[in-house]
């Protein structure tokens, strides 16, 4: 009986041992798994940013060369304004200057600032 006894200890422990092994070797497959999906999440998440990025700065680029058009046009609209008030200018002088010596009015000359 000791030698059956000997061996069920044996066979016992040999499956004790084999239970642990391949329950460490699950447990490694199930942590390695994880570990892929992780890595493919953040992978997944690096690219989604980087097209983010990419449309951003598109976005920018081109919103940079419509404030450039939009710069221009106004300093065009500025100078023409510019331009028209000058023409105003003179000609209210010389229909003051019409005035006075054509038909004898006298016109009150208001004085005009520098920043005119």
């Amino acid at each position: 009986m000791t030698d059956i006894g000997m061996i069920v200890a044996v066979v016992s422990s040999a499956i004790s041992v084999a239970s642990f092994y391949v329950g460490r070797a699950t447990a490694n497959r199930a942590e390695g798994k994880e570990a892929g999906s992780l890595a493919t999440d953040l992978k997944y998440i690096k690219e989604s940013v980087e097209r983010i990025e990419t449309r951003l700065n598109d976005d920018v680029k081109r919103l940079e060369g419509r404030i450039d058009e939009l710069s221009n046009q106004l300093v065009t609209i500025s100078g023409t304004a510019a331009k028209g008030y000058e023409s105003a200018k003179m000609e209210h002088n010389r229909l003051n200057e019409h005035l006075e010596r054509d038909h004898g009015q006298t016109v009150v000359r208001t004085r005009i600032s520098s920043n005119d």
